[in-house]
């Protein structure tokens, strides 16, 4: 069943039919303030954290998605009342039409109901603390119609999301008052009147308001059904204490033909609300930051446009793909209708795969990423799983102090920092390429000699924290030298504890090669030999322990007690997904051996939805092994289709040369070719999720957990990388593509350090891989392409063969 469909020129999705079997949601805000709003305008707002600084309220993981950001509208002369999106409302879809459109960082919601045509378009301006809605209503009837319009959010009793959910006393601790077209909400408590201080504002002089959910909603009702919307006025009520909302009402008379404009503003920030009502009084001033927050994703997408044979391939990667990738980037992996804000803080693993995709359209917010990670990573090379990078931050450290309620509490240098019982053993070796990655993208060289501390104490140079990660997985080793598995790996369900993980020492030997090219390009001799020999040893070690000659395929890892785990002999998790792609991904396994892992993957783990993390499903709990033989089989990590580890398969057959194996992998987890079968993914088709149930589970095909997941990140990165083949180096660009022997050829335009690279790909034979010839402005090229000057657009052609 289809309920939308992909509009490419404005880079939207159009949805067209508002009951859809689950909220589709989309991120508003690119800097401090974030709204995650459904297609239904269900979903809350909140500054910075989605724990901390929590503006509206929202009830999680339930069936209503409710409450959110509505505006109602009545006819006050029938007394009939609807709400711009479709719920709360809900009118009927055979009296009414409803159409959002979701955007980057921007959702229209459209209805035409009974002679009038209302949309609301909210997003948050760049520069500001605020979600601006902008209203328009039309009379499409010949007659005039009087409507009322209404506007309504619930706000947060609490700035902390988990006294929302438990702490009564913060019913007590705020309240409500109006001043001339603003409802503003005071946390009492609160010391700090930016931060502690919300408010909803118009442009428009509200014949009425309301600032208690009580008095707005009434007894025994709820937002489908408001006391106020029924009587066509508010109760011009606000006062301390109980639950608070925002609601302002203004008549209007429209003629036929004729179509008012309003604005609504919700925001933090004492004084703020009284400015920008002023500011946005002018509704010239709305277009300008809706057109910039338009020009920010021109930019931004700009970096990198495809055009090939695979039509959702083009329209993923020219703007969905990346645009989750940075939502990721920037809110990680504690804001959306699943994850609400329970806790916040940075997954070090999570952050640095996320950063690796996006230095070209972002390298701000890369930067300041990896700054984050290196300062929450510890001398001794591990880095700390989940940590609040303020902690680190000596221009942040005096801002939180542990003994006030209104803001975040920092924890104590002890709780900071925990010890190698809790370490996961893969997640620093993730920072190692991302480094190189920055460092190839942008061209700043002299960010590898900043010296930045460590989070337990004295510091280093980000060269010397590269080398100091590399070496922890050197020295962290089991009796066959193949790395421990410590508290987890990647899969936190595979709790090794003493026993020993596969995945990791791929890893490492991946980090290993990137750092090298590093060292050798920045002429560390002694570095280059050094670390060149360890790889050798992990090479080694891996080939020699973690083979599985009768499957034919890499094992998972060992358990404390020297057992096996992913052999052609077990019943249960015979193969597995991380170890056999990252071997081929790191360049560990040879020709054959990687050839025969990866049909080994496509035999025992494909299906038409995506990879399955591994296959059989567990059945049998065994606490050596881990949680993941605890969790319901197809589900999550024991047999799911696990999302993010699926481009590492990409990448693997394109390393090998094997451009239909790698388009057969990437078309399965493409959510943009579920948009017809939305009844058994039910998720949205413009975003990867975390996991799809796998075929053990009766829900096969039914995704879970959309947008914040690392697969759009790494999705990015094996596509244009590896399937495309545009890599940057430290010293040119190269072409490289591994695609479908029936692809005649694609186009690539590349932004480079300022430069513009129009890439044009001919496959006259009929190859997967190989190119023959390359020039640039009509000049052979051998090798890789160097940096051409700044503000230059060139052309570069590549012929396959």
């Amino acid at each position: 069943m289809n309920y939308g469909y992909f509009d490419n020129t404005n880079r939207e999705y159009v949805i067209t039919r508002p009951d859809v079997p689950a909220p589709w949601t989309n991120y508003l805000g690119t800097e401090k303030f974030c709204t995650v709003i459904s297609h239904n305008a269900g979903g809350y707002s909140f500054y910075n954290s989605p724990e901390y600084n929590r503006v509206t309220k929202f009830r999680p993981n339930g069936t209503f998605d409710r409450p959110g950001h509505y505006v109602y509208l009545r006819d006050d002369e029938t007394g009939d009342y609807w709400s711009i999106s479709w719920q709360p409302v809900a009118k009927s879809l055979e009296e009414a039409t409803y159409e959002v459109r979701h955007g980057l960082s921007y959702s229209k919601f459209k209805c035409e109901y009974n002679g009038i045509t209302a949309q609301k378009t909210l997003f948050v301006p760049k520069g500001e603390d605020a979600q601006i809605w902008d209203v328009k209503i039309r009379n499409d009837g010949d007659q005039p119609r009087t409507i009322s319009a209404f506007s309504f959010v619930e706000f947060s009793f609490s700035h902390i999301q988990s006294d929302n959910q438990n702490h009564q006393m913060s019913l007590y601790s705020a309240g409500t008052a109006y001043n001339e077209g603003v409802i503003e909400y005071d946390l009492y408590y609160n010391t700090n009147d930016y931060e502690g201080f919300y408010y909803l504002a118009s442009s428009f002089d509200p014949d009425s308001y309301d600032g208690q959910r009580d008095s707005f909603i009434g007894m025994y009702r709820d937002e489908a059904n408001p006391i106020a919307i029924e009587t066509g006025r508010c109760s011009n009520h606000v006062q301390t204490c109980y639950n608070h909302c925002g609601s302002l009402h203004k008549q209007f008379v429209i003629q036929p033909g004729e179509e008012v404009r309003f604005v609504l503003i919700l925001g933090i920030g004492k004084g703020e609300g009284q400015r920008l009502r002023a500011k946005y009084q002018d509704v010239a001033n709305v277009d300008a930051a809706l057109a910039d927050i338009r020009a920010h994703w021109d930019t931004r997408c700009a970096k990198f446009q495809v055009k090939s044979p695979n039509e959702g391939l083009d329209t993923m990667i020219n703007a969905w793909t990346l645009y989750q990738a940075e939502t990721c980037v920037v809110w990680s992996r504690f804001a959306s209708f699943i994850e609400v804000g329970g806790r916040t803080g940075l997954g070090y693993r999570d952050t640095a795969q996320d950063a690796i995709s996006v230095p070209h359209a972002n390298p701000r917010m890369t930067r300041k990423r990896l700054v984050d990670l290196l300062r929450g990573q510890v001398k001794e090379g591990y880095g700390l799983h989940l940590f609040d990078p303020d902690w680190f931050d000596p221009e942040k450290a005096d801002v939180k102090p542990s003994k006030s309620p209104t803001v975040v509490p920092t924890p104590s240098d002890e709780d900071k920092i925990h010890g190698i019982e809790d370490t996961c053993s893969d997640d620093h070796l993730w920072l190692v390429p991302t480094i190189c990655r920055y460092v190839q993208e942008t061209g700043e060289e002299s960010f590898l000699d900043e010296t930045i501390p460590y989070a337990n104490g004295g510091d280093a140079s980000v060269y010397e924290h590269m080398k100091a990660a590399l070496d922890f997985s050197a020295e962290y080793v089991g009796q066959t030298g193949i790395c421990k598995g410590l508290r987890a790996d990647w899969n936190d369900c595979l709790n090794l504890g003493g026993g020993e993980s596969a995945m990791t020492s791929f890893l490492h030997f991946w980090a290993l090669q990137e750092f090298i090219k590093l060292a050798k390009y920045k002429g560390l001799d002694a570095d280059v030999q050094k670390y060149t020999e360890m790889a050798a040893n992990v090479r080694e070690a891996c080939e020699q322990h973690l083979w599985d000659e009768e499957g034919g395929w890499y094992i998972r890892g060992l358990t404390k007690n020297g057992d096996k785990i992913g052999t052609a002999q077990q019943a249960e998790g015979r193969v597995h997904l991380e170890s056999n792609t990252l071997a081929v991904l790191s360049g560990l396994a040879s020709q054959e051996r990687g050839e025969k892992a990866m049909n080994a993957v496509d035999d025992n783990l494909f299906s038409e939805y995506g990879l399955h993390l591994n296959s059989p499903s567990f059945a049998t709990p065994n606490d050596d092994i881990g949680f993941v033989t605890r969790v319901y089989q197809g589900v999550k990590e024991n047999g799911a289709i696990f999302s993010h580890p699926n481009p590492w398969a990409w990448v693997a057959e394109a390393k090998l040369g094997r451009g239909d194996r790698a388009m057969k992998f990437y078309d399965a987890l493409n959510p943009y070719n579920q948009n017809d079968i939305i009844e058994k993914r039910v998720a949205e088709p413009y975003s990867y999720v975390q996991f799809i149930m796998g075929r053990d589970h009766e829900n096969h095909g039914r995704a879970n957990h959309p947008w914040l997941t690392g697969t759009s990140g790494w999705a990015y990165f094996a596509v244009t990388n590896f399937i495309l083949g545009v890599q940057t180096g430290f010293d040119g660009l190269t072409v490289n593509p591994c695609i479908p022997t029936s692809w005649p050829g694609f186009e690539v335009t590349r932004e480079w350090r300022g430069a513009t690279y129009h890439i044009k790909v001919q496959n006259p034979n009929g190859v997967s891989k190989g190119v023959t010839a390359i020039t640039l402005n009509d000049t052979p090229v051998e090798g890789a392409i160097p940096a051409q000057p700044v503000g230059s657009i060139n052309t570069v052609n590549v012929i396959m063969g």
